[in-house]
């Protein structure tokens, strides 16, 4: 596949599966809160506040609507039953995991 045409298809994957990442601090989130969750842990709304991906205010805007459109998702910590943390939900980690054997080379299936 030529660059262009693999670029295209990268493209037309993401429109399709990711309408939802419309700024690059809904990506952000996401690869940091999949990031912390695929290495054993799970990231609170402090933790991700001091990642400094955007000030707090725009990170609580971008949140509400990734969970509103079930992106991510808040569950009770296992350490501290006080403390939410959040989690990208299964569906998009599968989508993810599609994504990236599409960037590898392979055909992504739909």
């Amino acid at each position: 596949m030529t660059v262009f045409a693999r670029l295209k298809a990268l493209r037309a994957f993401e429109k399709k599966h990711f309408p939802y990442l419309r700024t690059l601090e809904d990506y952000d989130l996401v690869r940091e809160i999949g990031y912390h969750q695929e290495n054993g842990g799970r990231l609170t709304m402090k933790q991700l506040y001091l990642l400094d991906v955007a000030s707090v205010a725009t990170v609580q805007r971008r949140l509400r609507r990734l969970r509103q459109l079930g992106v991510v998702q808040q569950v009770r910590s296992d350490k501290d039953g006080r403390a939410l943390e959040i989690q990208v939900t299964p569906r998009i980690v599968k989508s993810f995991a599609r994504y990236l054997e599409l960037l590898r080379g392979g055909e992504a299936r739909d």
